[in-house]
């Protein structure tokens, strides 16, 4: 469980250590961290032991090992890091007082230094060398003073961009180079580190006897057993039921179905109603229901199959040998709750081919890599809408009467926040009919949740969701429990979910080829794809799961997240004051606060400091935007990320830069960054957001020049300040995505050099009226050396509009890499598009207020071959004519404020597609509704007008012929 990822994380912060270029280690510090570093090693494999137990045995004994090894593990880490962070603060106190010295140094040496040189007659010419040796003595110690790496925490560019002096003598290593160096003793913790080996030896071999010798579960629900449900009218998902029936009875080859979806939303229920249909009953005559669960063996599911089709009870019997029996007979075969894909295998393989083509199978599960893929088909089970779940919901709990009038609004909040899912309808139902109160007071406090009722519904269904996450492999336990951080209704973005992973080190990657990022990407996708733990909310394009942008946790979900995490001390979420004083807190590595206002009551602070603030490694801010400042504190010595973004910060707080193991830092201020924030040179992840973007006129706001010597650094996300590049070689070879600054074009082209590894660049560039369009060539010129770059976003502010051009739209070079193109304000003749167009392997494309003028778009035979996504908003665009074999791959077309758009075209060959017109010319839906389709192809067309009083929104489907 929590044990697999607090190894990976020890291994990557000893692995960090070892090999930083920032740390000098003295002996025996590299043996003592290599000592710890070899025993996890096989532990790690030890653990990996448990993913390949199957679903059947018990955890619980292993379980509460698992917690004992992290725990273990957690203890020593602490007392590492607190070892590192004593002495990286000596250090930091002793440069600070050295800098002083060298700041008033210099300040003396310049008063010395004379204005002028000396009128020549007045000096004798025997003393003149004397005097020129003295003065450039003072000159190179003032140079030596004055060097910019050992200024570069104390001075700061003010409104312009900031240049050190031009030196000669000065090391280009040390320009630019590994920055800070800093000694570190682990001596003291050699004793720690040894018994904390022989420890975890004794660990690994209780773990390893614990997991051969697990017991099988006791669970008697488990059991396998043929279906003994009760007939009950289904309530809801009539278009999934309808769907499927007719998949079932028209289909007349083999077929296998697959409901997947997570625990408690309908599955069992849908696969009943069909399965007991009348139709389906009448077109198959022999038909057989077995609920395998987590506990069964094909041969018993065999064995339940044979009973029912042909009433053998004893023997074992070949299944295949007794179905070639049903010669031409249609059968059906359900399968309820799979947990393992080993059982459809073996049903698969012991029918005969010839008989296949009269077997149906349905299967229903929570996993969707426990079916087979390749040779069936997938229904993703929905949640219930709401009007479906208030119907559900007042059936159970007032049957054929039907919901009071008084209690209807009640009710229907009731409904929508169970969210969807019908083991919680039901079983919030289940309680409020055994209360049997009318009183109207208590349905407003139910729908509230100002009482028990939603608590004791989510303890009661916890009991059927857990095994879901018991029996998850171990590297993506962690991760999912994580995701209960973040506060009900709220969309998570998977970027920002990405960058919080990576930085926890729980990732450790073995494969080059593979970034850090793309390893957590894909196990996100696997909970949420795979798994079905966690929903997709906001999407970029029709079904392709890459493309969703956001993922949110159902509430049920959560509570079972909260209460793991919280019992394992992983993280507490608090809301109440209470709830920082209990001791619950106590020893927590993660806080999270749905209150903000909690931090500034001093009791709740004091709290914190006792309790947690010596192991808190995570401190979030998740309660609503608050806007007045509220003091963070400096008493989280180990913390590692501050998640502040809804904070309102009128200046940087100073006492951060005390956080030295800081490597995740979001806040919200409008104030200057400090040249200082280069103190923080663990950090990877740096997001500043500002309250307001009011810029003041001729004060422009720069990002402090230091940022070139964090060298860690791999997210950079800060508005509405100005980059500058420095003058001397630096690059930051770790810098994966750089977005939300602002650059002028001399800072673009020395961007290049700087940032070799960026993979998503965003950038804001303001115009003068001394740039011009060659200028702007030569940016795109320099971002097309950018080998690694796959997402680019420019936005140009006072674009210079030229009728005509004077130079060829080949200067316009991109990567050839690029997948994710987004422009805005170039105000460039549709022609150029022919550059961007041939592009191998761009997918999204996004064009915003007139990145290309004209009333006419003409594409190139062949172009845009792998584009999916396009996207136009603001445009004076009236007629777009792809050419022949342009747009075959394009998914999604939204074009938005096009208000002269008259005639545009679908050429995508794909079997579905989506266009979306939001306020363009009412000609534009005319257009939509005589597009030419290819065959075998759909088009959903959605248009929305908002110039009337009331918007009006128009959908239609579109065919093309041969469907």
């Amino acid at each position: 469980m929590t044990a697999y990822c607090a190894v990976n994380s020890l291994r990557n912060r000893i692995d960090y250590i070892l090999h930083s270029s920032h740390f000098i280690l003295v002996d025996p510090s590299p043996y003592i961290l290599e000592l710890a570093y070899k025993e996890l090693n096989p532990l790690q494999e030890i653990l990996e032991k448990l993913d390949r137990t199957r679903t059947s045995k018990s955890r619980k004994k292993v379980n509460a090992l698992d917690v004992r090894i992290k725990d273990l593990i957690w203890e020593f880490e602490d007392l590492l890091e607190s070892l590192l962070y004593q002495q990286i603060l000596s250090y930091a106190d002793q440069v600070d007082e050295e800098m002083k010295e060298r700041v008033w140094e210099s300040q003396s040496l310049m008063e010395s230094l004379p204005s002028q040189p000396p009128p020549q007659p007045q000096i004798p010419f025997e003393s003149s060398p004397s005097h020129q040796t003295t003065t450039t003595s003072r000159r190179r110690r003032l140079l030596h003073a004055l060097k910019p790496k050992r200024l570069l925490h104390y001075f700061k560019p003010k409104g312009r961009e900031f240049n050190a002096p031009s030196l000669e003598d000065e090391d280009e290593d040390e320009v630019g180079g590994e920055g800070i160096r800093i000694s570190i003793d682990l001596q003291c913790l050699e004793d720690d580190a040894r018994s904390f080996t022989e420890r975890l030896k004794e660990m690994e071999e209780e773990y390893i006897h614990e997991v051969d010798n697990m017991p099988q579960d006791d669970d008697k629900d488990q059991s396998i057993s043929s279906r003994t449900r009760t007939k009950s009218k289904m309530i809801g998902l009539s278009d999934q039921f309808q769907e499927l029936k007719e998949d079932i009875i028209k289909s007349v080859y083999f077929q296998l179905i697959t409901l997947v979806g997570t625990a408690g939303v309908g599955k069992t229920a849908l696969a009943q109603a069909v399965f007991e249909d009348p139709e389906v009953m009448s077109h198959f005559k022999h038909r057989a229901w077995v609920t395998v669960g987590r506990k069964s063996r094909f041969d018993e599911v065999s064995r339940a199959i044979l009973a029912q089709m042909f009433g053998i009870t004893q023997g074992d019997g070949e299944l295949g040998a007794y179905l070639e029996r049903l010669v031409r007979k249609k059968c059906l075969i359900v399968l309820d709750d799979v947990w393992e894909k080993q059982i459809t295998d073996s049903l698969m393989n012991s029918l005969p081919d010839i008989w296949k083509a009269y077997i149906h199978i349905l299967v229903t599960t929570r996993d969707t890599n426990a079916t087979s893929r390749s040779c069936g088909s997938i229904m993703m089970v929905r949640f219930l809408k709401e009007e479906e779940s208030k119907e559900l919901l007042c059936d159970k709990v007032f049957g054929e009467n039907g919901c009071p009038f008084q209690l209807d609004k009640a009710v229907t909040k009731i409904a929508k926040n169970c969210e969807g899912l019908p083991l919680m309808i039901v079983t919030v139902a289940d309680i409020l009919s055994k209360s049997q109160i009318t009183d109207t007071r208590y349905w407003e406090d139910v729908a509230e949740m100002r009482n028990s009722v939603f608590t004791d519904a989510y303890n009661e269904i916890s009991k059927v969701l857990f095994p879901s996450y018991d029996y998850l492999p171990q590297y993506l336990k962690m991760p999912f429990l994580y995701m209960g951080v973040f506060p009900p209704d709220y969309d998570i973005p998977f970027s920002k979910l990405t960058n919080m992973l990576t930085t926890e080190g729980w990732f450790h990657n073995t494969k080059k080829e593979q970034s850090l990022k793309d390893s957590v990407w894909h196990c996100l996708m696997e909970i949420c794809e795979n798994r079905n733990l966690v929903l997709f909310s906001k999407r970029i394009s029709y079904k392709t799961w890459w493309t969703y942008k956001t993922c949110r946790l159902h509430s049920s979900w959560r509570h079972v997240c909260r209460g793991e995490a919280r019992k394992n001390n992983f993280y507490n979420v608090l809301k109440k004051l209470v709830e920082g004083l209990e001791d619950g807190i106590k020893g927590q590595h993660c806080l999270c606060l749905e209150n903000n206002l909690l931090f500034s009551i001093n009791e709740f602070c004091n709290s914190m400091r006792l309790n947690c603030a010596s192991s808190t490694r995570s401190l979030l801010f998740y309660g609503p935007y608050h806007q007045y400042p509220i003091p963070l504190g400096d008493d989280f010595k180990l913390l590692g990320k501050l998640d502040a973004l809804n904070l309102r910060l009128f200046t940087f707080p100073t006492e951060i830069l005390t956080l030295i193991l800081l490597k995740y830092l979001a806040l919200t201020c409008n104030g200057e960054l400090p040249t200082t924030i280069s103190k923080l040179f663990n950090l990877r992840i740096l997001i500043i957001h500002q309250h307001n973007n009011i810029r003041i006129c001729g004060a422009p706001s720069y990002v402090p020049i230091q940022i070139w010597d964090m060298k860690e650094l791999e997210h950079i996300e800060i508005l509405g300040k100005s980059l500058v590049a420095p003058y001397h070689f630096v690059s930051l070879k770790k810098l994966s995505t750089l977005v939300g600054v602002n650059a002028s074009i001399c800072t673009i082209l020395e961007l290049y050099r700087k940032v070799p590894c960026i993979r998503k660049l965003g950038v804001q560039i303001e115009l003068t009226p001394y740039d011009d369009h060659n200028d702007l060539m030569s940016c795109f010129g320099c971002v097309s050396t950018l080998e690694c770059l796959e997402t680019l976003k420019c936005s140009f502010i006072n674009p210079v509009v030229k009728n005509d051009h004077a130079f060829p739209s080949s200067l316009m070079i991109f990567p050839s890499g690029l997948k994710k193109l987004h422009l805005s304000g170039m105000s460039f003749p549709w022609e150029y598009m022919d550059v961007i167009g041939s592009l191998p392997s761009l997918e999204v494309l996004k064009l915003r207020a007139y990145a290309f003028r004209g009333s006419k778009w003409e594409t190139q035979e062949k172009s845009f071959l792998k584009l999916e996504f396009l996207f136009i908003e603001d445009s004076d665009l009236v007629q777009w004519k792809p050419r022949s074999g342009s747009f075959p791959s394009l998914i999604y077309l939204r074009m938005e404020h096009c208000y002269k758009l008259e005639e545009f075209q679908w050429l995508s060959k794909l079997e579905f597609g989506e266009i979306e017109l939001v306020n363009c010319n009412p000609v534009a839906l005319t257009c939509a509704k005589q597009l030419q389709l290819y065959e075998y192809t759909a088009l959903e067309v959605t248009a929305t007008s908002s110039f009337d009083e009331k918007p009006i929104t128009i959908k239609f489907r579109r065919y093309g012929s041969g469907r």
